[in-house]
């Protein structure tokens, strides 16, 4: 909820400072629509995610996408943007002797559709046009996802497994849905190469509302209650340790830490971008307009 104030404040102050210089969104000159293609990549953090770069390399995964940018002038746009992408999570890539003992695993695959406002301050602050322009992306987002695991060579849907007890007697956790929604805070650069070509570079992190993308969030769940709710195949995926070491199945007790209940988990995309203006007064006009030096 905290990030969710921060990003309803950057906005309003947002719109204050296109106020204030007089750029309203709503100005009719200059609006045009993009056509446009991102490609890049995606990595995720949460509970089976490290801050190791070795670790960040191979879980940053390979993302396309493609989107519609309105460009209310050249200081304001709305973009709607849709990306196909994975997210994994390996225990085994750390080299911390306890998280690779937790020995937990996931891949998901997600589809994000996003909303963003895109501001250009520099074109605001000076009220021209420049061939490089830095903005900032604010927004949300709705996507679907569905963690998955690899078992005894058998690869598993995870949350019908219900692996921290979600719905099973006497645990009140609830069975996550696999769908949410995320708030967004990005920024990047676009380059105008004519007045139909764009080309850019982004970064965005997308702060979603569940802590489930990697089907872990709070404690282990008793082998023997999953064992009598779920079945084997949910009490052995949930808990992993005693296959780390090579022992016979155990059971870790009820209650133990699995993962961190106080933070959900948030994904990063970040790529090239490319559009076409599909629709440009300028040039159905018959007028181009004159495009200055870039302003730093």
């Amino acid at each position: 909820m905290e990030i969710k104030k921060i990003l309803l404040s950057s906005l309003k102050n947002m719109v204050l400072v296109l106020l204030i210089t007089g750029s309203s969104p709503f100005q009719v000159q200059g609006q045009t629509l993009e056509l446009g293609a991102f490609v890049g990549g995606a990595n995720y953090q949460g509970d089976l995610a490290s801050s190791e770069f070795n670790v960040l390399r191979q879980q940053t995964k390979f993302g396309v996408g493609g989107f519609l940018r309105y460009n209310f002038n050249d200081q304001l746009s709305l973009r709607l943007q849709i990306l196909s992408t994975d997210l994994v999570g390996e225990d085994s890539l750390s080299s911390f002797t306890a998280i690779q003992q937790r020995n937990l695993r996931f891949f998901s695959p997600l589809l994000d559709a996003s909303l963003r406002v895109e501001w250009h301050p520099l074109a605001t602050i000076f009220e021209s046009e420049s061939i490089a322009s830095p903005y900032i992306a604010l927004g949300g987002s709705f996507f679907t996802f569905n963690p998955q695991a690899e078992f005894q060579g058998i690869t598993y849907e995870l949350q019908p497994l219900r692996t921290e007890g979600q719905g099973v007697p006497g645990y009140n956790v609830e069975r996550y849905e696999l769908y949410n929604f995320s708030a967004l805070l990005g920024g990047g650069v676009k380059f105008k190469l004519n007045e139909d070509f764009t080309i850019g570079l982004e970064v965005t992190a997308h702060y979603t509302f569940t802590d489930y993308l990697d089907d872990v969030s709070s404690t282990y769940a008793d082998y023997r209650d999953l064992l009598v709710a779920n079945g084997a195949t949910s009490a052995n995926i949930a808990y992993q340790t005693d296959n780390f070491f090579g022992t016979d199945e155990t059971s870790p007790g009820r209650g133990i830490v699995r993962g961190n209940p106080n933070n959900n988990d948030f994904f990063l995309t970040g790529g090239i971008t490319i559009s076409y203006s599909i629709i440009n007064p300028d040039r159905m006009g018959g007028s181009r307009r004159a495009m200055g030096c870039p302003t730093f």
